[in-house]
């Protein structure tokens, strides 16, 4: 997860409408904390949770930023593009990480708003092979066994 991390966030540095949100300074460890929340998504121990505040405090992050959304299109394809060129050529895994970063980004969006709600407390999202598992199933790609991404 750090080497997708690390690859992904060089790749919104580096990109004009991604690296604006960054441009009054980047926190030094976003790269450890986002390979931390991806690990704990994927099946890894609750790190980001433990340290961090759980799926709330990420999304409290990046809410009430901005009522449009500029970002959300490029930031899918930096992710896809860091998937390419860290993991292994797997296309099943590849399906999952997109459905995720797609599902997560929707998420995001959706408390971009100046007017959004908070978020609550949600639980960390949970994916595996089959997509999101708990209460919210709805994505779902590959076949539906137990090992993790």
């Amino acid at each position: 997860m750090l080497a997708l991390a690390t690859d992904f966030h060089e790749r919104c540095l580096a990109h004009p409408t991604l690296s604006h949100p960054f441009s009054h300074g980047v926190e030094p460890q976003h790269v450890p904390h986002l390979a931390g929340y991806w690990g704990e998504v994927f099946g890894g121990p609750p790190v980001y949770s433990e340290t961090r505040g759980g799926h709330g405090a990420m999304i409290r992050v990046h809410a009430n930023q901005c009522d449009d959304d500029p970002f959300s299109a490029v930031f899918v394809e930096c992710f896809d593009a860091a998937v390419v060129a860290t993991l292994p050529d797997d296309a099943e895994l590849r399906a999952v990480l997109r459905d995720y970063i797609r599902a997560a980004t929707a998420e995001v969006v959706a408390y971009m708003p100046s007017s959004a709600a908070g978020p609550g407390d949600p639980p960390m999202p949970r994916w595996t092979w089959a997509g999101r598992q708990g209460c919210d199933a709805s994505v779902s790609t590959g076949d539906a066994t137990t090992r993790t991404p």
